[in-house]
């Protein structure tokens, strides 16, 4: 590659003798002298041409030409001239043309996104771009001509920022110097913080061209994507070890309805089915296998096809559990729930033990029935998993539900939350001891969140007595309706509610009234004088606001106040600050826990709020604009004064507010009760 000594690039090699003022000046090797021999034959050349220019301006005949003093050798000479002179000319332009092209491959070079650097055949260092100096700052005053690719990499070892090779600096400066062009793949590298692609090759003189292209996102990606991957290995491992774990079977299937998981129980219930090789399997596949090997359900036998088809049409489908009896006499509650991704989980509970007991109570439980049937209050029976026994007349009508479709099942069925999830737990701690906890509700009346089959709420009176048979314990709970009378009090509530809101509430702005405030006003007093807090208070007032209202009309003056009471509570910043109305057009701020550098800021704030809500105010002295005087009042509540004293102060601070010209917020002086 030809370097001219005309170009000039930017960032291109530098040498130290050449740099002033901490600004580099890109310099190349300069080209040997030109031949003598050649020179001395331009010389000549040229002063013939001036002759042959002066000559030719004159313009003699050739007659005249010859009489002259070399007149005829010149003569002789004139078509070489000519000739050398076009020869001169056209190697003059070839050579600016090299020129041109060679800067034109320098600015594209320092225009490159990565950094490049060329050495010769002996592993100096010919030039490099700017990026390289951008790059590997801490070696910049090192990359000068002619330096040695391994004196370079030695300073980089000695100030510690080839990070592969702490610890082996010698080992692996040999390693690198010998795979140092040989590589066909590109080298990955880690520079202080920063990751590198190095692409090295010979070219065919035997120097060698290196590109050194930043991957540091890349590499940082690489790096989070694997962490990510073996979190999500970790987390299904996980979760195929709880699934395991789990008491009841569980199956998941994707949405296309094949098998991605069935935990050791399912597979302990199924021995007819082989689960590893049903992994990927749809579910009607793994019932066509199920009929094969006479394992359908008792339910099924002698309509296996009917059953089937039945059993595919309501596939995650239905909300409620079915009960499910298999070919070896187990008894299976199984439910089915889509998730939003369309995977679908189902769970088989092994309830054997609860059938036999609820058919062993039916026989016993036929007096009781009739009574229970005949009672006017909702009575209900559940064993002591919480599951309904036996319910009477008075259940199906207070919830809406079935005899039917309340049997077998959990009686949290009937409860509304929060005491369904209550009542759950404490089944699971239940479970959790054995069995042993009595039921909390034994002896006791007690109010109950309950729910219509509808979805309407109702509020029941439970009252629970433990029964003792041959097959355990059971539960006789006898459930009263209090939905009318709670509603009734509700109403009541909500009615004192709204007398008190309307006692402490201004009935224009909706803001705190007078009463209010001053409550408010004397519990943080004394908050403050217990924790020596900082207390502020913002007394309002709207300029000029009788002349607005004798303007344009005392409706429209109500409109205003409520649209300063709006840029006001819109000024504070936490639901602890009161704003009221103090009377007609006075407004009060009370800010707890705030001091004199805050109280000012939210008086800012206000008068911010009223500018832009840009409210007309055509015949205020102030402009045309309606606008607010503050006065404030911050200070650490002392014993011996008064919230009233306090307010006073604030008020005193509003009056010089207004005689300074009003528009504005003034702070009053420092508290002083006496």
């Amino acid at each position: 590659m030809r370097i001219s000594p005309h170009a000039r690039a930017p960032g291109l090699i530098q040498n130290r003798a050449n740099t002033t003022a901490g600004t580099p000046r890109m310099t190349t090797p300069l080209p040997p002298a030109p031949d003598a021999r050649r020179t001395l034959m331009l010389l000549r050349i040229s002063a013939a041409s001036l002759l042959l220019a002066l000559l030719l301006l004159f313009t003699p005949s050739p007659r005249e030409l010859a009489a002259l003093p070399l007149g005829a050798a010149l003569l002789a000479l004139l078509p070489l001239l000519r000739s050398l002179a076009r020869t001169e000319q056209a190697k003059a332009s070839a050579a600016s043309a090299a020129d041109e092209r060679e800067r034109q491959l320098l600015d594209a070079i320092e225009a490159l996104p990565a950094g490049f650097e060329l050495w010769d055949a002996e592993d100096r260092l010919l030039l490099c771009n700017q990026r390289i100096r951008e790059d590997y700052p801490q070696v910049t005053e090192y990359l000068v001509p002619g330096l040695r690719f391994k004196d370079v990499l030695r300073q980089s070892l000695a100030a510690g920022l080839v990070t592969e090779a702490r610890g082996r600096e010698a080992d692996w400066l040999a390693e690198r110097l010998a795979e140092r062009g040989q590589r066909l793949r590109p080298r990955l590298q880690q520079f202080g913080d920063r990751w590198l692609h190095l692409y090295e090759q010979r070219t065919a003189s035997g120097q060698l061209v290196c590109i050194r292209l930043d991957v540091t996102e890349l590499v940082e990606t690489q790096h989070a994507l694997a962490r990510a991957q073996a979190a999500a290995q970790a987390e299904r491992q996980l979760l195929e070890r709880a699934v395991d774990a789990m008491p009841a079977g569980i199956e998941i299937y994707d949405e296309q309805d094949r098998l991605l998981l069935a935990n050791r129980r399912v597979v302990s219930w199924m021995p007819h089915l082989d689960y590893a090789q049903m992994l990927g399997k749809t579910f009607a596949f793994m019932l066509e296998q199920t009929r094969a090997a006479g394992a359908l359900p008792v339910e099924a036998h002698g309509m296996e096809e009917a059953w089937m088809a039945e059993r595919l049409a309501r596939r995650g489908r239905s909300e409620q559990a079915h009960l499910q009896q298999l070919s070896s006499g187990l008894w299976l509650r199984v439910s089915e729930t889509r998730t939003p991704e369309g995977f679908l989980v189902a769970v088989r509970q092994d309830i054997s033990d609860l059938v036999l007991k609820e058919r062993e109570l039916q026989a016993s439980q036929a007096q009781l029935q009739a009574i229970i049937m005949t009672a006017g209050v909702a009575i209900v029976t559940i064993d002591a998993a919480g599951h309904m026994l036996s319910c009477n007349p008075a259940v199906e009508r207070l919830f809406g539900h079935r005899a039917g479709e309340m049997l077998g099942q959990n009686v949290s069925l009937l409860m509304d939350e929060p005491d369904r999830g209550a009542h759950d737990h404490y089944l699971r701690r239940r479970e959790g001891s054995d069995g042993e906890r009595e039921l909390p509700l034994l002896g006791r009346t007690r109010e109950f969140n309950a729910l219509h089959k509808s979805g309407r709420s109702l509020t029941v009176q439970v009252s629970v007595s433990e029964i003792r048979g041959p097959q355990g314990k059971q539960y006789v709970g006898v459930i009263t309706d209090l939905t009318e009378r709670k509603q009734f009090e509700i109403e009541l509530q909500h009615a004192n509610e709204q007398l008190l809101r309307l006692s402490t509430t201004d009935a224009l702005t909706e803001l705190a009234n007078r009463r209010l405030l001053m409550q408010k006003l004397e519990e943080e007093w004394r908050r403050g004088l217990r924790l020596g807090t900082p207390l502020s208070l913002l007394l309002v007032d709207v300029d000029h606001f009788k002349l607005y209202n004798d303007h344009y009309g005392h409706q429209a003056g109500d409109s205003c106040l409520v649209r300063v009471a709006e840029a006001l509570r819109a000024s504070v910043g936490r639901p602890t600050d009161v704003v009221a109305r103090y009377g007609g057009e006075e407004f009060v701020l009370l800010l707890a826990q705030t001091d004199a550098t805050g109280a000012m800021a939210v008086a800012e704030r206000c008068r911010a709020s009223i500018r832009q809500a840009a409210i007309e105010h055509a015949v205020s002295p102030q402009g045309p604009l309606l606008t607010l005087s503050l006065g404030v009042i911050s200070a650490v509540p002392l014993r011996g004064g008064t919230a009233s004293q306090w307010l006073a102060q604030a008020d005193l601070a509003l009056y010089q507010a207004k005689a300074q010209g009003r528009d504005r917020a003034v702070a009053a002086g420092l508290f002083n009760p006496i």
